[in-house]
């Protein structure tokens, strides 16, 4: 077994992986400001959740971690809390692991450790070439050719970041939690803001996805989705989108054997 963590803007996924598969997980909030203390705590009592479901000391039989984070300030506080937890050194992912990708990237050491873990994970899992796309703060896409080559993608607010902005800077707009719709014609304001924030972000991801395909040489590429409205959002676009909650900790999982002896 071994602990993976995706430290996102928005939330932290902590996993216990076996097997390459997610068996226990823990999502909690990212919590920039926080120290050590606060991961430690949830970390803790997540490990004690599962040893109470198993009745076995779990933190025994983890018997490494890895970590995939685009929040460097809460870095050193994950990996203190690591140690203490389980008296282990965290492998921190970065384009100077052997990721399996021949990163084109204009500058490898500025590409987001997620997408790294996420697109190591479509190819190690779908094989290549792969369009991978991660819908969360942000939705991001990156783009590995049948060579294995990672050419890049794009990074555009993800629906839930959009919709935040349009109540803050729209007075009238109702602020609340909206629903998905199969209505493509509003004829009230929730609605409306539904269609806006989820069936057109489909259809960016559909137009994305059409512009991509016509500027890469490849054919029969894979388009897989990850993130937590992945599902909803890529039942409504018109490309057939394979979707998998938990590429990046598989990718993380991949990685870190990949990496280790």
């Amino acid at each position: 077994m071994i602990l993976v963590i995706d430290a996102g803007n928005t939330n932290i996924v902590a996993a216990i992986m076996e097997n390459d598969a997610a068996v226990y997980v823990k999502r909690y909030a990212t919590g920039k400001e926080e120290n050590c203390t606060y991961h430690y705590n949830v970390l803790s009592e997540f490990f004690c959740d599962v040893e109470k479901k198993t009745g076995s000391k779990i933190t025994d039989l983890i018997q490494g971690a890895i970590v995939s984070s685009v929040v460097p300030s809460i870095n050193i506080a994950l990996k203190r809390a690591v140690k203490e937890c389980l008296h282990l050194e965290a492998l921190f992912v970065s384009n100077k692991l052997d990721t399996g990708l021949d990163i084109k990237y204009d500058y490898p050491e500025k590409l987001g450790a997620d997408l790294i873990a996420g697109a190591a994970g479509a190819v190690f899992k779908f094989g290549c070439p792969v369009i991978m796309i991660d819908i969360g703060t942000a939705t991001t896409f990156s783009v590995v050719n049948s060579k294995g080559q990672y050419l890049g993608g794009a990074i555009c607010p993800g629906p839930y970041t959009s919709l935040k902005a349009l109540t803050n800077l729209a007075a009238q707009l109702p602020v609340g939690t909206l629903g998905f719709t199969d209505k493509i014609i509003g004829t009230n304001t929730t609605d409306c803001m539904s269609i806006g924030a989820f069936t057109a972000h489909a259809a960016m991801i559909d137009g994305m996805i059409d512009r991509i395909l016509a500027t890469i040489e490849d054919k029969n590429v894979v388009i897989v989705a990850t993130g937590g409205p992945a599902r909803e959002i890529t039942a409504m676009c018109t490309h057939k989108v394979q979707c998998d909650r938990d590429l990046v900790l598989y990718g993380l999982s991949k990685l870190y054997f990949r990496n280790t002896k």
